[in-house]
């Protein structure tokens, strides 16, 4: 089993990877993997939620600073991905469907899978580690339509999201900025 898959197997039964998991505090975050890179809001003319990216790992906060989601980019077949102590590594993320499966059946997972009919070539195995926690693992059955399809479809991407989240208090404009836009709209 390769790093990436256990680490995966592990998102899926727990909701942690790393330390992202929702909820987690993006200055502790950043005391453990260093400062993040601004992705920049998600929505024209509001500095909230925010993206930040740890290596490829980008990660959405609330205005609270607590991690909202977090999504993996395997696809890439190679990702700068925070490690489980502190700082980043480089793993490779190529996994076909039998040996996820496979280890998410060690680790014991169970799953959804979920299928659209306008989106063909694609499907999701989605888990409910912990309550009000999804993970989501988008697996396609190739990269390119100009190619044929893998004998083993290919994961693509990894997510984690929560369906709930408290309501948060408003940044407190009185105090400095904390190097992340407390001081921002």
């Amino acid at each position: 089993m390769t790093e990436f898959l256990r680490r995966v197997a592990a998102l899926a039964s727990t909701g942690d990877f790393a330390g992202l998991h929702v909820g987690a505090s993006l200055p502790e975050l950043a005391a453990r993997h260093g400062d993040p890179w601004d992705c920049g809001g998600l929505h024209k003319g509001h500095r909230w939620p925010h993206a930040f990216g740890w290596g490829d790992a980008w990660t959405v906060f609330c205005s609270c600073r607590r991690l909202s989601s977090f999504s993996l980019p395997a696809w890439h077949g190679e990702l700068e991905l925070p490690k489980e102590s502190a700082g980043l590594e480089t793993l490779d993320t190529r996994i076909g469907e039998a040996a996820l499966t496979a280890a998410l059946t060690e680790a014991g997972c169970r799953w959804e899978t979920v299928t659209y009919t306008h989106v063909p070539g694609q499907r999701t195995l989605e888990l409910e580690p912990v309550p009000e926690k999804r993970v989501g693992l988008v697996l396609v059955e190739r990269l390119d339509f100009d190619e044929p399809p893998f004998e083993d479809w290919l994961l693509y991407s990894v997510g984690l999201w929560s369906y709930d989240h408290p309501d948060c208090p408003k940044p407190d404009r009185a105090l400095p900025d904390d190097g992340w836009g407390a001081a921002g709209p």
